[in-house]
């Protein structure tokens, strides 16, 4: 008999949600495809499964997806931001230059 226990549906979800946000955190988003994949399959198996979710495991996934989401836009706004700089400052030394 194996003597490990068989790790939850929900322990699945938090393990994936974990590693979306650190790649997230470390400005990797994009990098998230696979998990982001992995999750949905995930939650369908356990929505179809007969333990699957309660209203108030659905509802803490969905905050904490909706968290990673603002942290992932709030990075994609401030890069866009950054390049927007860098091309004005680029484009300022240039004019600098050619005077």
């Amino acid at each position: 008999m194996d003597s490990q226990t068989p790790v939850s549906h929900a322990e699945q979800i938090q393990a994936l949600l974990s590693n979306i946000e650190v790649l997230v955190n470390d400005n990797n988003a994009d990098e998230a495809q696979p998990f982001l994949d992995t999750l949905n399959t995930k939650l369908k198996q356990w929505c179809e499964s007969s333990e699957g979710p309660s209203t108030e495991q659905l509802e803490l996934i969905q905050l904490r997806i909706n968290t990673i989401l603002v942290k992932a836009n709030n990075a994609k706004n401030e890069s866009s931001k950054a390049i927007i700089k860098h091309k004005k400052s680029g484009k300022a030394i240039k004019a600098y230059k050619n005077t």
